[in-house]
């Protein structure tokens, strides 16, 4: 029987997470603080020197989620596995001295494919989850990969994200997962045509809806519903923006929250009200 052993490290650091790992759920957080307070910590946080994140072209966030500059990273510890349970760690005022904390047992492997098996093999990833494939590796920046990583840190649906930055259905996750080997993103992020629009959309949006209604296909739905292929697309953009920008606090409820009709389901009726209020 093997034990593990933890090596010793002297080093003074922080903690940070790497860039595009799934975002830390609050709910998550409070159950594995009620066990830690009942029970301690059970496993150890699986982390790796932060300065080997950024030598495979990786980045580091801190806790907050504000990109660490690539020169401070000798001093964090990435955590690779954990991070519900280190918030929560630290959320009980634990000494950080008496956290146990380990580095992967294989070391062969590089640190995205580490952070992949390790959740696979824990909790299921949602499709959206695997956009942490490309976030990890990415070196040159592409805007609407910003704003699907934007959408994904809201708990937004892969299918939805596909929809606010493609117009269809087009972003899969094996895709996602191919980065892992191919370096690069998958070739919808090279355009940009419907994303310049749909970001106007969204903006508007966002003034008067609630995320939560947003992160749902709705709004998006109808908008792809009204585009006529032979209308011009830019005239398109700008009357479903202003159209967007018109809507009062009223209707915007109205269209969240319609009113029941028995044997009628939500979807329908919020269609119902976007086509009152947009169409």
């Amino acid at each position: 029987m093997k034990k593990m052993v933890i090596s010793m490290d002297d080093a003074q650091r922080q903690f940070a997470f790497v860039k595009g790992n799934r975002p830390v759920n609050s709910k998550v957080v409070n159950q594995k603080e009620k066990s830690m307070k009942a029970y301690g910590q059970l496993t150890p946080i699986t982390v790796t020197a932060g300065e080997r994140v950024t030598q495979m072209g990786g980045r580091l966030v801190d806790l907050n989620g504000n990109e660490i500059p690539n020169e401070d990273a000798g001093k964090y510890y990435a955590v690779l596995d954990g991070q519900h349970r280190l918030i929560a760690y630290l959320k009980l005022g634990r000494n950080l001295d008496d956290l146990v904390i380990c580095e992967p047992l294989n070391t062969e492997l590089s640190i995205t494919e580490v952070i992949a098996q390790m959740n696979i093999c824990t909790t299921v990833w949602k499709k959206s989850d695997y956009m942490a494939a490309p976030a990890m590796m990415l070196k040159e920046a592409n805007e609407v990969f910003d704003f699907a990583m934007f959408l994904h840190g809201k708990a937004c649906p892969l299918a939805t994200i596909s929809l606010w930055c493609f117009g269809k259905n087009s972003l899969q996750a094996k895709d996602l997962v191919e980065c892992l080997n191919t370096k690069k993103l998958p070739k919808v992020f090279e355009d940009k045509t419907w994303f310049r629009s749909s970001s106007r959309w969204f903006t508007s949006a966002q003034r008067i809806f609630k995320d939560k209604f947003l992160m749902n296909r709705y709004l998006i739905d109808f908008i792809i519903k009204q585009q006529k292929p032979d209308a011009d697309f830019e005239q398109f953009t700008a009357e479903m923006e202003q159209k967007i920008n018109a809507l009062t606090r009223d209707q915007a409820d109205q269209i969240m929250n319609p009113r029941p009709i028995k044997g009628v389901a939500r979807e329908q009726l919020v269609m119902e009200m976007l086509t009152q209020y947009l169409g």
